[in-house]
């Protein structure tokens, strides 16, 4: 079994040095994701590819080609099987070689292109005295006269015939399949991402893997230690599949709990997105200052309203570390369509959002004096307790650490009751704008203290949490389930 990888374009057009340096450490990092295959294969770096070679691995196919297209650099990979251009004591007799070569290529495509269109592509390199057209003329017309109703189509035909000539060899190409492109890991500086697991941040997160940097991952955790699971096995799942296994990317969470409880006792609404990512820029810069290069943000332009330039340009005030924005002029469909590509998301559909801190009327164009003003309301020392939360583990240690997040689902209630008691979890702003009017008791505890007065409640009683969207709901529910309360539900209004 043998593979050919094609470099990605972009490393293609490099000066010979950084050339070289890109495909050796391409070479390495393929070296490293295969070394599950350890002494069933070599790696073989060339000037214009990169030649792998296995001993027989019978059903492997599939994951090897799995394990290849994630890796960054590599542009296009082919599976192929190799022949000596000419037989001992042959000469350069064309019509020799051409036989040889429609022969092999009659044994896999004949059946492939029988009742469909096809058309042959030769890649060629070495001194020959023939030209690829000559070649994709010859065997296309072999083949035409050996199948059962094929016909030649030269453009979109169903089949392509794809045959490669290298020197003193010509390779029969089983599959061709499409790489992650652009550079290798460890090309780069090392960046520290932060991530959310939602749809932006994993995909701005690969966004900079694919440029060829080696990431961190920083999660603020904003309410329980279950959202930090499920942002967990998405950093994971980002590092196993995109990264290299022996780089010992961390995973760095900061409490900010606290911090949320300030902004929404002591912050006017219209401010506390821009705050909250101001003060995530700040913690953000301070861990930065000495390990990486850049932070990495998953803002795209005018997405929510803390992503307008004006905004932006508050927010990044906040930090003396270059920021960098990856999905900047990205629409979510593209970032949607992204993220099934990477494999994120199915996480992504399930993880929440921090919208409860989000105000329906969010300033879409503050002013830095403004913001600075409002920030005053919150003491320097909860961003101090904030950044001494600081824990830092490596990823490939933690995913094994909790049981699955889906077996932590709570139940879901649309039909109530003459016994339910429903807690309504909104801000009192959100209660007054749209009033929910039942014929069961309601007990009012906005999301932000629930931590602190769900356990003064009777708890020999069944709850059920409301919140207009479900969000804060399930996260606060969650989150007591784990603290040892198996008496919540949630409600929602059909």
């Amino acid at each position: 079994m043998k593979y050919i990888v094609k470099v990605a374009p972009e490393i293609t057009i490099k000066s010979k040095p950084v050339r070289k340096q890109c495909i050796k450490l391409l070479s390495k990092n393929i070296r490293i994701h295969l070394d599950r295959f350890d002494g069933f294969f070599e790696v073989v770096f060339r000037w214009d590819r990169i030649d792998i070679n296995f001993a027989s691995l019978p059903d492997m196919d599939e994951e090897i080609q799995s394990i290849l297209k994630n890796i960054p650099g590599i542009g296009s990979f082919m599976e192929v099987q190799s022949f000596p251009l000419l037989t001992p004591g042959e000469g350069w007799d064309n019509t020799v070689v051409f036989d040889n070569i429609l022969e092999k290529a009659s044994e896999f495509y004949l059946d492939k292109i029988s009742d469909h269109t096809f058309v042959v592509r030769v890649n060629r390199s070495g001194l020959h005295n023939f030209s690829s057209i000559d070649l994709e003329r010859y065997v296309g017309g072999g083949l035409l006269e050996r199948s059962e109703n094929a016909k030649v189509k030269l453009k979109d035909p169903d089949v392509k015939v794809l045959i490669e000539v290298k020197e003193d060899m010509f390779y029969i190409v089983k599959s061709n399949i499409e790489g992650v492109w652009w550079y290798p890991v460890w090309f780069q500086e090392k960046v520290v991402s932060l991530i959310s697991g939602g749809f932006d941040s994993g995909v701005s997160t690969f966004s900079m893997m694919k440029r060829g940097c080696l990431v961190d991952y920083l999660f603020f955790n904003l309410w329980w230690s279950a959202h930090e699971l499920w942002v967990k096995q998405v950093a994971y799942h980002l590092w196993e599949n995109f990264s290299t296994p022996h780089k010992r990317a961390r995973f760095i969470t900061v409490n900010f709990e606290e911090v949320i409880q300030e902004l929404l006792t002591k912050v006017h609404h219209k401010y506390r997105g821009i705050i909250l990512k101001r003060f995530m820029l700040k913690i953000s810069s301070m861990i930065a200052e000495e390990h990486y290069y850049a932070i990495v943000k998953w803002d795209s332009l005018w997405q929510v309203s803390s992503q307008t330039l004006k905004n932006m340009n508050v927010i990044d005030r906040a930090s003396s570390t270059l920021v960098l924005r990856p999905l900047i002029s990205h629409n979510k469909q593209e970032i949607v369509d992204i993220s099934k590509d990477i494999g994120t998301y199915d996480f992504a559909c399930n993880m929440p959002e921090y919208c409860g801190v989000i105000s329906d009327k969010p300033a879409t164009g503050a002013r830095l004096e403004v913001v600075l003003e409002e920030e005053q309301q919150i003491a320097p020392e909860v961003l101090e307790r904030a950044f001494s939360s600081l824990k830092v583990q490596f990823v490939k240690d933690i995913i094994g650490e909790y049981t699955s997040a889906s077996e932590s689902e709570l139940d879901l209630v649309l039909d109530l009751s003459g016994g339910d008691i429903i807690i309504d979890i909104r801000e009192e702003r959100e209660k007054k704008k749209f009033p929910l009017i039942v014929d069961v008791d309601i007990v009012d505890i906005p999301f932000f203290e629930i931590n602190h007065r769900f356990k003064d409640l009777d708890q020999s009683k069944q709850y059920l949490f409301y919140c207009e969207k479900g969000v804060l709901s399930r996260l606060y529910g969650l989150y007591l389930r784990e603290k040892g309360f198996n008496n919540i539900k949630i409600f929602r209004k059909k």
